[in-house]
Parts: structure tokens; C-alpha cells; sequence
């Protein structure tokens, strides 16, 4: 992904950790992929067993987002770990190193900081 990110993505990326935190991960990757223009992945909690020490993986055959367990679905920075190396083997942009997943994740939450008043205002105003 570029470092040039534009404001409607940082806002797609901070809803989807706001739904995320709220235990709607379905929903959150389903706004991702929208936004990405990408198949949506599953989300299955339980590891694959060559994976059993991490907290989740994907799996691009399947396009299969695996959890370790029911505490990752709330755990946005995993979900979006591992939506990255979706979207990167979706898009043949494959730049799925660990680096960059870790990145995309992190920038994702701190677009969530930055916009978490608004985000909360405007459920607040529904």
C-alpha cells in the first residue's frame, strides 16, 4: 500500500476498527472489501494446526481469515493483520510480508484514534 492514503480510506479503516471493537468483524470486513473492490474472506475461529502458536492466519486458497480463538473477533489489529495479506493476494499486489500487514493494521488503529469522537457522535446522532 502506498503511504499516500487518502481521508476516505483512513475513515474506511477507522469504521471497520470501530466494528471490530463493537464484535461485528463481518461487518468490518465486509466495508473493507466493498472499499477494495475484493472478495470478502470468511472468518472461522480455530486454527489450521501448522499455525497452532499464532493468533490468527489467512489462508488465500480458501480466502479463510482463522482465529485463534473467539477473543481475536474483537481484536482489530489481528483481523486487520491478516486482511492485509487478503487484499494483498487478492489484488496481485503481493506485498504480504509481516512488516506490512503489522503497518496496515497499526496505521488502521491510529486512524481509529484520531477519528474516535466522530466516529462515536455520529452513532450518538442515529
Amino acid at each position: 500500500m502506498s503511504n499516500d492514503v487518502g481521508h476516505g480510506e483512513k475513515l474506511v479503516r477507522a469504521i471497520a476498527v470501530k466494528y471490530i471493537l463493537d464484535g461485528e468483524a463481518e461487518k468490518a470486513i465486509r466495508l473493507l472489501s466493498r472499499f477494495y473492490g475484493v472478495v470478502e474472506p470468511k472468518i472461522k475461529i480455530g486454527l489450521p494446526r501448522k499455525y497452532k502458536n499464532a493468533l490468527g492466519c489467512y489462508d488465500p486458497k480458501k480466502r479463510i481469515i482463522y482465529l485463534k480463538s473467539s477473543a481475536q473477533y474483537k481484536d482489530p489489529f489481528v483481523i486487520l493483520h491478516e486482511f492485509y495479506h487478503h487484499l494483498r493476494s487478492t489484488t496481485g499486489k503481493h506485498r504480504g510480508t509481516e512488516k506490512n500487514a503489522d503497518r496496515y493494521a497499526l496505521d488502521s488503529l491510529r486512524y481509529y484514534a484520531c477519528l474516535k469522537d466522530s466516529l462515536m457522535n455520529i452513532k450518538e446522532n442515529k
